[in-house]
């Protein structure tokens, strides 16, 4: 990252942290809470359930709140987890909520070795950084059994729309096809990439029932075709160390 852009971030990000500000509260309102997120660590946990105790980093964890939930839920796939951000402020923020292994870093030159961790996971982050592909080969290089992302779907019609508003392009918002994602991801060391769509949540100016929302989501990630009309995907990548180990 350049080191205007990082001064930007800090400045940025760190009136944020300051406030405990959310885009996606701000944006989604209490679906945020009650369905996204929820969600978010469902399709987590259902990828990593079958992992004996293991370290985590998470990439891009902001004010922590993936972080908190996965703290809250105590998977037994979890043994270790170590949130980090772009920016300082996020990592002091992350400190003073209890990470005490809390680091600073950029999602894109991580300063983590090589195989630190056994998983890497990241909610959100791709699509704001300068260098996707950059970001990929990180995570593919610090982790040594998986890799896993909520990731913005590009295939989406309603999501390019969004991406055209100015609440997202002063967010940074830039998704991505699912071809483009599998393309990030076809590194050395790779075993296996699955991506699936996921949720379809319009702002809270679009939705103002939750209950016809989250019925009209959960239905349409399981319509052939329409399905890659939802909002976002998982990213799921098995790393050819965890699928030796799994034979």
């Amino acid at each position: 990252m350049g080191e205007k852009s990082q001064t930007r971030m800090d400045a940025t990000y760190g009136e944020r942290y300051a406030t405990a500000w959310s885009f996606r509260d701000n944006w989604f309102g209490d679906i945020s809470r009650r369905y996204i997120l929820p969600n978010y660590y469902r399709w987590t946990d259902a990828f990593l359930r079958d992992l004996p105790p293991s370290s985590v980093v998470e990439l891009g964890a902001g004010d922590g709140e993936m972080t908190d939930l996965i703290r809250e839920r105590r998977p037994a796939w979890c043994a270790a987890l170590t949130p980090s951000d772009v920016v300082e402020a996020g990592a002091e923020r992350l400190r003073g909520k209890g990470y005490a292994t809390a680091r600073r870093a950029d999602a894109c030159a991580t300063p983590f070795a090589d195989g630190e961790f056994d998983v890497a996971i990241t909610y959100d982050v791709m699509h704001h950084v300068a260098d996707p592909a950059a970001m990929a080969r990180e995570m593919v290089r610090i982790a040594r059994r998986r890799v896993f992302l909520i990731e913005a779907n590009g295939a989406s019609l309603m999501r390019r729309l969004l991406e055209l508003s100015d609440t997202y392009r002063k967010a940074g918002e830039n998704s991505y096809r699912p071809g483009e994602y599998r393309r990030f991801f076809t590194l050395p060391g790779v075993a296996r990439i699955d991506i699936d769509p996921l949720q379809f949540v319009p702002p809270k100016f679009l939705s103002p029932w939750m209950p016809l929302t989250i019925a009209f989501s959960e239905t349409l990630q399981h319509v052939p075709l329409l399905r890659w009309q939802c909002s976002g995907v998982r990213i799921r990548v098995t790393l050819d160390k965890d699928a030796r180990a799994r034979r």
